[in-house]
């Protein structure tokens, strides 16, 4: 069987109102953390808006040209938005498929650790089929997430903070669901419809233009309605010099002894403050 037929055969799955125990996501316990930061990305690729952004404190000059560079991508590619509402058990199931090799509905200790090499647990970058899931390319915002988790700055999850990532994801994406029916279910029957999704749709195409009009007003010198390259590596630059500033910004309010750095302690209650703004489902644009 091979991963497309077995995502497929996870369908049924996706559509009953099930927990842990669900399409074998509990049978081993070992994998369910790193199943749900997988998840986690993928719920993350969904949306538009600037998650954890304040994280950018403690990023360098390569680190911020590649959020940069990513919010710049973002603009260039249009919305993905496909209205349909955000399901993270659905994702769960579609990572248990995805690298459930042998088919048996439990990830084994050799497809566990091809999902961890995937997350980049030792390296910080996300792999290409996890990106490739995502209907955004969002590896830095998903950085971001993961530094704002981090809580003893050791540059790596422990269990217990990967552990709180994806509770903090999950609990997210309820919230958004939920936000998300208030706006759209105009029929009041707790699913969106075809003519509901298509409204779901306009709106963010609506957005996405907005912003795509703002940056031709500023950036497009040569007025033919595109950004080329050099246009485009000006909008970069802005970008990158804006989060410079909001960096400053932040470590006048954190970094106590000012030093110029967070520490440990300092960071602490910056990455509180952002872990409750993702699960309460601040900076989404839903």
């Amino acid at each position: 069987m091979n991963r497309r037929t077995r995502i497929l055969a996870a369908t049924p799955c996706l559509a009953l109102a099930w927990g842990l125990t669900a399409c074998g996501l509990d049978s081993d316990e070992a994998a369910t953390p790193h199943v749900r930061e997988a998840a986690s990305y993928l719920a993350l690729a969904e949306e538009e808006g600037g998650l954890g952004e304040d994280a950018v404190v403690d990023s360098d000059t390569p680190r911020l040209e590649a959020l940069a560079e990513e919010e710049v991508e973002d603009g260039r590619t249009g919305p993905t938005d496909t209205g349909d509402v955000c399901d993270f058990d659905a994702h769960r199931a579609r990572v248990v498929a995805g690298y459930d090799e042998n088919a048996d509905g439990a990830l084994g200790r050799r497809e566990l650790r091809a999902l961890r090499v995937d997350l980049g647990e030792r390296r910080d970058t996300l792999d290409s089929r996890l990106v490739r899931w995502g209907r955004r390319v969002r590896p830095q915002a998903f950085w971001r997430v993961r530094w704002v988790f981090d809580q003893d700055a050791d540059g790596a999850l422990s269990p217990e903070e990967r552990a709180a990532l994806g509770d903090a994801m999950e609990a997210r994406c309820q919230r958004l669901r939920a936000r998300r029916l208030e706006q759209y279910d105009t029929n009041g029957d707790g699913v969106l419809d075809e003519a509901e999704r298509r409204a779901v749709r306009e709106a963010r195409r609506a957005r996405w233009e907005l912003l795509r009009r703002e940056r031709l007003q500023t950036y497009d010198v040569n007025r033919d309605g595109v950004l080329d390259a050099s246009e485009r590596a000006t909008l970069r630059k802005a970008r990158v010099e804006a989060a410079w500033k909001r960096r400053a910004e932040v470590l006048t309010t954190y970094d106590t002894d000012a030093d110029g750095v967070l520490s440990t302690a300092e960071a602490l209650p910056l990455r509180e403050a952002l872990q409750q703004r993702i699960t309460e489902g601040h900076d989404a644009e839903r």
